[in-house]
Protein backbone atom coordinates (compact mmCIF):
# COMPACT_ATOMS: atom_id res chain seq x y z
CA UNK A 1 0.00 0.00 0.00
CA UNK A 2 1.46 3.72 -0.90
CA UNK A 3 2.30 5.73 2.16
CA UNK A 4 -0.16 8.75 3.14
CA UNK A 5 -2.38 7.04 1.09
CA UNK A 6 -5.43 8.84 3.00
CA UNK A 7 -3.67 12.45 2.42
CA UNK A 8 -2.76 11.77 -1.24
CA UNK A 9 -6.59 10.96 -1.78
CA UNK A 10 -7.53 13.94 0.66
CA UNK A 11 -5.64 16.17 -2.18
CA UNK A 12 -8.58 15.49 -4.92
CA UNK A 13 -11.22 17.67 -3.14
CA UNK A 14 -8.83 20.69 -3.97
CA UNK A 15 -9.27 21.82 -7.45
CA UNK A 16 -5.48 23.62 -7.53
CA UNK A 17 -4.02 20.21 -5.88
CA UNK A 18 -5.38 18.30 -9.02
CA UNK A 19 -3.30 20.13 -11.27
CA UNK A 20 -0.12 19.14 -9.33
CA UNK A 21 2.08 17.89 -11.36
CA UNK A 22 5.70 15.84 -9.85
CA UNK A 23 8.59 17.24 -11.99
CA UNK A 24 10.66 15.33 -10.91
CA UNK A 25 8.99 12.09 -11.55
CA UNK A 26 7.99 10.82 -15.30
CA UNK A 27 4.34 12.13 -15.91
CA UNK A 28 1.58 9.19 -16.70
CA UNK A 29 -1.64 9.49 -18.49
CA UNK A 30 -4.63 6.71 -18.70
CA UNK A 31 -6.82 6.99 -21.56
CA UNK A 32 -9.65 4.86 -21.37
CA UNK A 33 -12.85 4.00 -23.33
CA UNK A 34 -16.45 4.21 -20.96
CA UNK A 35 -20.29 3.46 -22.15
CA UNK A 36 -23.00 4.27 -19.39
CA UNK A 37 -20.83 4.37 -15.95
CA UNK A 38 -21.81 7.26 -14.87
CA UNK A 39 -22.13 5.46 -10.95
CA UNK A 40 -18.19 4.23 -11.20
CA UNK A 41 -15.97 6.79 -13.04
CA UNK A 42 -16.04 9.27 -10.64
CA UNK A 43 -14.09 6.91 -7.44
CA UNK A 44 -12.16 5.50 -10.47
CA UNK A 45 -10.75 9.18 -11.40
CA UNK A 46 -10.02 9.81 -8.02
CA UNK A 47 -8.41 6.88 -6.61
CA UNK A 48 -6.14 6.75 -9.81
CA UNK A 49 -5.31 10.52 -9.27
CA UNK A 50 -4.57 9.90 -5.96
CA UNK A 51 -1.54 7.07 -7.11
CA UNK A 52 0.00 10.34 -9.14
CA UNK A 53 -2.05 9.89 -12.32
CA UNK A 54 -1.80 13.51 -13.66
CA UNK A 55 -4.18 13.10 -16.91
CA UNK A 56 -7.14 10.84 -17.81
CA UNK A 57 -8.54 10.89 -21.54
CA UNK A 58 -12.07 9.97 -21.16
CA UNK A 59 -13.84 8.29 -24.59
CA UNK A 60 -17.59 8.14 -24.47
CA UNK A 61 -18.65 6.09 -26.67
CA UNK A 62 -22.33 6.62 -26.91
CA UNK A 63 -23.52 6.87 -23.76
CA UNK A 64 -27.27 7.97 -22.58
CA UNK A 65 -26.91 10.37 -21.19
CA UNK A 66 -23.76 11.47 -22.01
CA UNK A 67 -21.04 11.13 -19.01
CA UNK A 68 -19.99 14.65 -18.98
CA UNK A 69 -22.02 15.89 -16.48
CA UNK A 70 -20.40 13.29 -14.23
CA UNK A 71 -17.04 14.65 -14.94
CA UNK A 72 -17.34 18.10 -15.75
CA UNK A 73 -15.49 19.76 -13.00
CA UNK A 74 -12.59 17.49 -13.64
CA UNK A 75 -12.92 18.98 -17.03
CA UNK A 76 -12.65 22.26 -15.99
CA UNK A 77 -9.96 21.60 -13.88
CA UNK A 78 -8.02 20.31 -16.32
CA UNK A 79 -7.77 16.67 -15.02
CA UNK A 80 -9.86 14.50 -17.99
CA UNK A 81 -9.62 15.26 -21.63
CA UNK A 82 -13.53 14.03 -22.47
CA UNK A 83 -14.42 13.16 -25.84
CA UNK A 84 -17.78 12.14 -27.40
CA UNK A 85 -17.65 9.64 -29.85
CA UNK A 86 -20.72 6.69 -30.75
CA UNK A 87 -19.65 6.39 -34.01
CA UNK A 88 -15.82 4.68 -34.28
CA UNK A 89 -14.54 2.56 -36.50
CA UNK A 90 -13.58 -0.10 -35.21
CA UNK A 91 -9.60 -1.29 -36.20
CA UNK A 92 -9.00 -3.81 -38.92
CA UNK A 93 -9.31 -7.07 -37.13
CA UNK A 94 -11.25 -5.97 -34.19
CA UNK A 95 -15.31 -5.27 -33.82
CA UNK A 96 -15.24 -2.43 -31.46
CA UNK A 97 -14.05 0.96 -30.98
CA UNK A 98 -11.89 0.10 -27.85
CA UNK A 99 -8.18 -0.32 -29.39
CA UNK A 100 -8.78 1.87 -32.45
CA UNK A 101 -9.46 5.02 -29.58
CA UNK A 102 -6.03 3.87 -28.19
CA UNK A 103 -4.40 4.42 -31.32
CA UNK A 104 -6.14 7.72 -31.65
CA UNK A 105 -5.19 9.07 -27.62
CA UNK A 106 -1.17 7.72 -28.28
CA UNK A 107 -1.28 9.85 -31.38
CA UNK A 108 -2.69 12.73 -30.00
CA UNK A 109 -1.36 13.01 -26.96
CA UNK A 110 1.59 10.67 -26.24
CA UNK A 111 4.31 13.24 -26.71
CA UNK A 112 2.76 14.94 -23.56
CA UNK A 113 3.86 11.67 -21.47
CA UNK A 114 6.22 9.62 -20.46
CA UNK A 115 4.01 6.77 -19.78
CA UNK A 116 0.62 5.77 -20.80
CA UNK A 117 -1.46 3.39 -19.04
CA UNK A 118 -4.45 1.10 -20.89
CA UNK A 119 -7.19 0.36 -18.68
CA UNK A 120 -11.05 0.14 -18.10
CA UNK A 121 -12.80 1.33 -15.18
CA UNK A 122 -13.32 -1.98 -13.87
CA UNK A 123 -9.80 -2.54 -13.38
CA UNK A 124 -7.58 -0.86 -10.30
CA UNK A 125 -3.79 -0.78 -10.32
CA UNK A 126 -3.05 -1.72 -6.96
CA UNK A 127 0.81 -0.95 -5.07
CA UNK A 128 1.46 -3.70 -3.05
CA UNK A 129 5.10 -2.55 -1.77
CA UNK A 130 6.48 0.01 -0.47
CA UNK A 131 6.65 2.08 -3.42
CA UNK A 132 4.98 5.76 -2.63
CA UNK A 133 2.65 6.04 -5.97
CA UNK A 134 2.41 5.38 -9.44
CA UNK A 135 5.63 7.98 -10.85
CA UNK A 136 7.96 6.32 -8.23
CA UNK A 137 7.32 2.91 -9.78
CA UNK A 138 7.55 3.83 -13.21
CA UNK A 139 10.31 5.40 -12.61
CA UNK A 140 12.49 2.41 -12.36
CA UNK A 141 11.36 1.41 -15.99
CA UNK A 142 12.06 4.33 -17.89
CA UNK A 143 14.79 2.43 -19.90
CA UNK A 144 12.34 -0.16 -21.30
CA UNK A 145 9.07 0.18 -23.85
CA UNK A 146 6.66 0.33 -21.39
CA UNK A 147 6.14 -1.96 -18.27
CA UNK A 148 3.06 -4.52 -17.50
CA UNK A 149 0.69 -5.44 -14.95
CA UNK A 150 -1.13 -8.53 -14.75
CA UNK A 151 -4.70 -9.27 -13.28
CA UNK A 152 -5.87 -10.49 -10.56
CA UNK A 153 -9.27 -11.18 -11.04
CA UNK A 154 -12.20 -10.96 -8.78
CA UNK A 155 -15.69 -12.51 -8.66
CA UNK A 156 -19.03 -11.56 -7.65
CA UNK A 157 -18.68 -13.27 -4.18
CA UNK A 158 -22.15 -13.90 -3.94
CA UNK A 159 -23.74 -10.53 -4.68
CA UNK A 160 -26.81 -10.82 -6.32
CA UNK A 161 -27.88 -7.18 -6.02
CA UNK A 162 -25.07 -3.60 -6.13
CA UNK A 163 -23.71 -2.98 -2.70
CA UNK A 164 -23.52 0.52 -1.44
CA UNK A 165 -19.67 0.61 -1.37
CA UNK A 166 -16.77 1.06 -3.80
CA UNK A 167 -15.62 -2.31 -5.60
CA UNK A 168 -12.46 -2.63 -3.75
CA UNK A 169 -13.91 -2.42 -0.31
CA UNK A 170 -17.49 -5.04 -1.64
CA UNK A 171 -15.54 -7.65 -3.63
CA UNK A 172 -12.86 -9.72 -1.86
CA UNK A 173 -13.07 -12.99 -3.38
CA UNK A 174 -10.24 -13.25 -6.23
CA UNK A 175 -8.61 -15.71 -8.36
CA UNK A 176 -5.37 -17.61 -6.57
CA UNK A 177 -1.78 -15.70 -7.66
CA UNK A 178 -0.80 -18.29 -9.91
CA UNK A 179 -4.13 -19.03 -11.73
CA UNK A 180 -4.06 -18.83 -15.47
CA UNK A 181 -6.60 -15.73 -16.18
CA UNK A 182 -4.04 -13.74 -14.26
CA UNK A 183 -1.39 -13.86 -16.95
CA UNK A 184 -3.25 -11.46 -18.27
CA UNK A 185 -1.66 -7.82 -18.64
CA UNK A 186 -2.36 -4.62 -19.56
CA UNK A 187 -0.33 -1.69 -21.12
CA UNK A 188 1.72 1.08 -19.40
CA UNK A 189 3.68 2.13 -22.54
CA UNK A 190 6.06 4.77 -23.11
CA UNK A 191 4.78 6.44 -25.87
CA UNK A 192 8.12 7.48 -27.19
CA UNK A 193 9.13 3.57 -28.07
CA UNK A 194 4.96 2.76 -29.05
CA UNK A 195 4.18 2.40 -32.30
CA UNK A 196 0.56 1.26 -32.38
CA UNK A 197 -1.96 -1.15 -30.20
CA UNK A 198 -2.51 -4.64 -31.20
CA UNK A 199 -5.47 -6.04 -31.72
CA UNK A 200 -6.03 -6.26 -28.36
CA UNK A 201 -6.22 -4.46 -25.53
CA UNK A 202 -3.85 -6.10 -23.53
CA UNK A 203 -0.55 -5.37 -25.45
CA UNK A 204 0.86 -3.00 -28.43
CA UNK A 205 3.41 -2.43 -30.50
CA UNK A 206 6.84 -1.13 -30.22
CA UNK A 207 10.21 0.38 -32.36
CA UNK A 208 12.83 -2.89 -32.94
CA UNK A 209 14.74 -1.46 -30.59
CA UNK A 210 16.78 -3.24 -26.77
CA UNK A 211 15.57 0.06 -24.89
CA UNK A 212 11.88 -0.24 -26.39
CA UNK A 213 11.12 -3.87 -24.83
CA UNK A 214 8.27 -4.20 -22.36
CA UNK A 215 8.89 -6.09 -19.62
CA UNK A 216 7.41 -6.73 -16.02
CA UNK A 217 8.10 -5.56 -13.25
CA UNK A 218 10.55 -8.32 -12.89
CA UNK A 219 12.51 -6.29 -15.96
CA UNK A 220 11.52 -9.41 -18.01
CA UNK A 221 9.84 -8.91 -21.32
CA UNK A 222 6.14 -9.59 -21.55
CA UNK A 223 5.57 -8.98 -25.81
CA UNK A 224 1.87 -10.54 -25.78
CA UNK A 225 -1.41 -10.18 -24.39
CA UNK A 226 -0.15 -12.29 -21.19
CA UNK A 227 2.95 -13.10 -19.57
CA UNK A 228 4.32 -16.21 -18.61
CA UNK A 229 3.24 -16.62 -15.62
CA UNK A 230 1.86 -13.80 -13.42
CA UNK A 231 3.91 -11.32 -11.41
CA UNK A 232 1.98 -9.26 -8.63
CA UNK A 233 5.22 -8.76 -6.11
CA UNK A 234 5.34 -4.99 -6.66
CA UNK A 235 1.47 -4.12 -7.84
CA UNK A 236 -1.50 -5.72 -9.44
CA UNK A 237 -4.25 -4.94 -11.64
CA UNK A 238 -7.61 -5.69 -9.64
CA UNK A 239 -10.14 -6.56 -12.08
CA UNK A 240 -13.67 -6.51 -11.23
CA UNK A 241 -14.29 -8.69 -13.59
CA UNK A 242 -18.49 -9.35 -13.07
CA UNK A 243 -19.29 -7.45 -10.00
CA UNK A 244 -22.75 -8.20 -8.46
CA UNK A 245 -25.59 -9.97 -10.32
CA UNK A 246 -27.18 -7.31 -11.33
CA UNK A 247 -24.16 -4.82 -12.27
CA UNK A 248 -23.11 -7.77 -14.21
CA UNK A 249 -26.65 -7.69 -16.31
CA UNK A 250 -25.61 -3.90 -17.04
CA UNK A 251 -22.39 -4.95 -18.21
CA UNK A 252 -24.19 -7.33 -20.90
CA UNK A 253 -26.59 -5.08 -21.99
CA UNK A 254 -24.10 -1.99 -22.72
CA UNK A 255 -21.75 -4.34 -24.30
CA UNK A 256 -17.91 -4.92 -24.25
CA UNK A 257 -15.63 -2.14 -25.93
CA UNK A 258 -13.82 -5.14 -27.89
CA UNK A 259 -17.48 -5.84 -29.83
CA UNK A 260 -17.22 -9.15 -27.40
CA UNK A 261 -20.08 -10.61 -26.03
CA UNK A 262 -20.71 -12.15 -22.70
CA UNK A 263 -23.29 -13.85 -20.70
CA UNK A 264 -24.06 -14.97 -17.27
CA UNK A 265 -22.00 -18.21 -18.00
CA UNK A 266 -19.08 -15.82 -17.72
CA UNK A 267 -20.07 -14.99 -14.16
CA UNK A 268 -20.28 -18.32 -13.14
CA UNK A 269 -16.86 -19.02 -14.69
CA UNK A 270 -15.56 -16.39 -12.62
CA UNK A 271 -17.48 -17.41 -10.34
CA UNK A 272 -15.91 -20.60 -9.91
CA UNK A 273 -12.14 -19.91 -9.53
CA UNK A 274 -12.11 -16.78 -7.39
CA UNK A 275 -11.94 -18.33 -4.40
CA UNK A 276 -9.02 -16.95 -2.76
CA UNK A 277 -9.44 -14.14 -0.37
CA UNK A 278 -7.41 -10.99 -1.30
CA UNK A 279 -7.97 -8.21 1.61
CA UNK A 280 -5.39 -6.33 0.06
CA UNK A 281 -7.72 -3.46 -1.15
CA UNK A 282 -10.35 -2.95 1.02
CA UNK A 283 -8.95 -0.22 3.64
CA UNK A 284 -8.05 1.82 0.56
CA UNK A 285 -11.38 1.16 -0.66
CA UNK A 286 -12.91 2.21 2.70
CA UNK A 287 -10.76 5.14 2.89
CA UNK A 288 -12.35 6.21 -0.63
CA UNK A 289 -15.97 5.39 0.24
CA UNK A 290 -15.46 8.24 2.85
CA UNK A 291 -13.89 10.67 0.89
CA UNK A 292 -16.56 10.26 -1.92
CA UNK A 293 -19.58 10.75 0.92
CA UNK A 294 -17.47 13.78 2.22
CA UNK A 295 -17.07 14.95 -1.81
CA UNK A 296 -20.81 14.74 -2.20
CA UNK A 297 -21.23 16.32 1.10
CA UNK A 298 -19.53 19.74 0.23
Amino acid sequence: MPRCWLALICSCLLPDALRVVASELPSLAICVCIKDQAVDVREWIVYHRALGVQKLYIWDTGSTPPLLDAVRDFVTAGVVHYEYDAEVRPKAGTHGPQVALYDRCLRRWGAAHTFMAFIDTDEFIVLRDATSDLPALLQDYEGHGGVVVNWEVFGSGGLQVRPKGNAMMSYWRCSPRTHPENRHVKSVVRPACTLESSTDPHHFLYRSTPECTPVSTLHEPVLGPKSKEPVLERWALHHYAVKSVDDFQQKMTRGSGMGNIKTLAFLQYVDNFTDDYCPDALDMGLQLNNLMALQRAL
